[in-house]
Parts: C-alpha cells; structure tokens; sequence
C-alpha cells in the first residue's frame, strides 16, 4: 500500500469524527446508554436482591454446621472445618462437625430436624465443569437467612485461597486447583479422584462468561459500527459531496478515514456504558448498605487472572483488526448504492457474513464447554470471520497459545490490506454512479472491464 493512497486519512478521520459526535443521534443513543448503564444496577438490585438482600450478616443463627468435604485434594490434616472463623466474627459461635456420611444421608438428617432446625450442611466438591463449589444446605422455612449462607460460602473460598500457600506437600496440579475458587477446569478430575494433566478438557462456567461476553462486546461493536460506517458512505456519495473530496483526498484514504472514525464513536459508546455501570453499581453498594451488589455476586472472583501485558496487547490489536475487516465489508456494501433507501438491501451481504461470523463465534465457545483443544474451535481461533470474537477471550481464559493469536492477527492484517484495497477501488469506480442498486457479481465484471481497459 503505498503512502500517498493515504494521504488524508488524518483529516477525513477527524472531520469525519467531529460531525458523527455533534450529530443529535449519536448524541441521543449516548444518553439512553447513559440512563441505561446508571439504572441498571439498582433496578436490578431490587428486582434480585432487595433493599436488604446482600447486607453483611454480624451475627450468624447458624448453631452446628455439618461438613461433607469430597474435595479430594485437600490433606486430611487439614479439614476444611479449619477455615473458617477466619476473616468473619460472625461465625465464631457456630460449631463445624466434620462427617464422613455421604452427602444424602446428611440432607435426610437435616430435613428430620424440621424447619426449626438452626444445623446446615456445608458441601464443598468438585462440579461436573470441575469447579469448586461451596455448597450451603439449609432446612425449608428456616431463620437462617441466604445472606449468611453466602457470606460463609464467600470465606471458605477466600481462606482456600490462603491455604494454597501452605499446602507444600501438595503436587503442582493439585496445587493449581488451587490457583482459583471460581474456575479449577484447567485440571481433569478422573473417576477415581486423581488428577491428570490431560490437555484436552472443557472450560467451565467462569472461563465461559468471560469468553462469551467478549464476544458479545466485540460483536456489538462490529454490527453498530459497520452499519454506521455504510451510511456515512451513501450519505456522502447521495449529497454529491464525496465528488469533490475526491480531488484532495484519494479514496483508500476517505474510506480508512471515515472506517476509523466510526470505530472511535461507536467504542466511546460503548466506554461511557461501562463506566456508567460501574459508577452505578458502586452506588449501589452505597445505597443498599451491601458490600456486593446482586450483578457484582454474578461476576466471578479472579475473573481476569489469566491477563497478562502481551495477552491484552495481542487481543486489542486483533479485535482492532476484525472491526476494520467488518467495517470495511460494510463501506464496500455502501458503496453500491447511491440512494439511502437501497441500503437496507445492499447490507444484506453484511449482514449474512456478520451473522455467520457471529454464530460460529458462539458455537465455539459453547464446544469449549467439552473441549478447549478441538479441530473446530482451533479453526474458529484462526479464521477471520471468527478470530476477533473467539480468540481474545480463548487467550484471556488460558485455553489458546499465544501463538494461535500471532497467526490470527497476520492472517487479519493481511486480509484487511486486501480488502481495503478492493473496497477503495470500488469506491472510486462507483463514485459517480447514480443509477440502480449493484450487486456484488456486477462490481466485480465492472472491475475486470476497467482493468481490461486501463491494460489496453
């Protein structure tokens, strides 16, 4: 690509930057995400939690705690009785029993105590998705509130933490159980209790929202930006104007300019929306008198231990990547019509493309679930329609090489050259056509007669 095609990319992004934040759409779209973000939280803490679902409990009315310990890893030197009573008054008085009985037998005595019944069962174990779970077990129609039993799930899982350290006669892999309260996938329980090191395994809830909402995120923007970037394009070349920034700015520059652009408005949207809702769930806590608000109990603690520098670097540069190859795929469907109201159609290209990315993003996030490692998801980790919303998070979780994230952004960074090329020389072919609709077989015949002609 040579430097002068763009020469004025820098001023188009700019002007182009300036009118869409002054334009009273943008304007209005930024102030109900505003309102949306700030009301979220307290809507739903009181839809959810209720004005005193989540406050901190001083003093427990548990009396006796009957503990069903299956996590296999822990020495039994260390019962798990041992962890509590620390970091928390509240439960100094409650008296922790061990039991060997099965987990079933445990719930048939409780429930024979009856709903006057001040005794639970905590039951930590291993999920299916091999996660630690806490679980608390209370009578039916008991006084012992939920909040309690949270917060006494939250400081068994916070002390596991403490533990870990001490633990020295534990293996590596046992060890790296350990490593997180809210996501121990990474290890392969086997039927028998032991551990194994197995690499092809499945993620767990934790790892799946995290790879999930990125996706999510990453595909808002690709949608909202990519249509806005096409009606730009028709907006320009509808109005004539586009005609004389021609004689100034050469067309893989206005149509960088006006891609980039679009990208900044559409991601500032979607920062004043996560601000918003942080300072609003922060608020929140505030107003409700709770340490955590009901969304902040649903995000998982450690939730983005797995980050490092050249993680977060390579996943900013490839989700940047896929929203130019997207953005640009969505000038080129603008650049077809010269009427606003053959947009709609002209984008069906875009839209079919976005969708099939989309859904394929998810199908692989979802066949994570069982395995992390195989042929599909490793495919969708390095295809360019799939690889900005699927590899970031796969990076993030732990469960892709950083060298599958290199090969995505070359693959990326390749595509995006070919394609802006492409799309500018359509652009400049179909800037003074004014007639119908084109499709994507004429702009192609179109481009080959004008290459035949400029060779004669």
């Amino acid at each position: 690509m040579k430097s002068n095609e763009l020469r004025g990319t820098g001023s188009v992004f700019r002007f182009t930057l300036i009118q869409t934040l002054k334009s009273k759409a943008y304007i209005v779209s930024v102030v109900l995400l505003l309102l949306t973000s700030l009301l979220a939280s307290p809507i739903m803490q009181v839809i959810k939690g209720g004005a005193a679902g989540s406050k901190k409990v001083s003093t427990s009315e548990i009396e006796k705690a009957y503990v069903c310990n299956e996590l296999p890893f822990l020495p039994t030197g260390l019962e798990i009785t041992d962890m509590v009573g620390e970091g928390s008054e509240a439960f100094s008085k409650v008296k922790f029993e061990a039991r060997k009985d099965s987990f079933k037998d445990l719930c048939d005595e409780l429930e024979k105590e009856g709903s006057g019944s001040k005794n639970i069962i905590v039951h930590p174990y291993i999920s299916a998705t091999y996660e630690i779970t806490v679980e608390i077990v209370r009578v039916g129609g008991s006084s012992i509130g939920s909040d309690e039993c949270a917060q006494l799930s939250g400081i068994l899982c916070d002390n596991l933490d403490r533990y870990k350290k001490t633990l020295s006669m534990l293996s590596a892999d046992e060890l790296a159980l350990l490593e997180y309260t809210y996501d121990v996938e990474m290890n392969y329980l086997t039927a028998d209790g032991g551990l194994t090191d197995d690499a092809d395994k499945g993620i767990g809830g934790g790892q799946f929202g995290v790879a999930y909402i990125i996706m999510f995120i990453v595909s808002m923007v690709c949608i909202m930006a990519s249509t806005q970037v096409a009606t730009a394009v028709v907006t320009d070349k509808s109005s004539r104007v586009v005609e004389l920034l021609l004689t100034s700015v050469r067309p893989m520059a206005l149509l960088l300019g006006k891609i980039l652009a679009m990208l900044v408005a559409t991601i500032g949207q979607f920062v004043v929306l996560i601000a918003a809702f942080v300072i609003s769930n922060k608020v929140t806590g505030v107003l409700f008198n709770t340490e955590s608000t009901y969304i902040t109990s649903l995000i998982p603690s450690g939730i983005l231990s797995n980050m490092t520098i050249a993680n977060a670097v390579v996943s900013i540069v490839l989700i940047a990547l896929g929203l130019v190859f997207y953005a640009t795929l969505a000038g080129l469907c603008g650049a077809m019509v010269s009427k606003m109201e053959e947009l709609q159609d002209s984008l069906k290209y875009f839209t079919a493309v976005s969708l099939i990315g989309m859904y394929a993003a998810i199908a692989a996030i979802i066949s994570m679930q069982k395995s992390a490692t195989n042929v599909f998801v490793r495919f969708c980790e390095l295809f360019p329609l799939t690889s900005p919303m699927t590899t970031p998070g796969a990076l993030i979780i732990d469960v892709a090489p950083l060298s599958y994230a290199l090969i995505a952004v070359a693959i990326l960074l390749v595509l995006d050259l070919l394609v802006l090329r492409f799309a500018a020389g359509v652009y400049e072919a179909l800037i003074t056509n004014m007639g119908n609709r084109m499709t994507p077989g004429d702009v192609i015949k179109m481009l080959k007669t004008t290459k035949k002609g400029g060779a004669k």
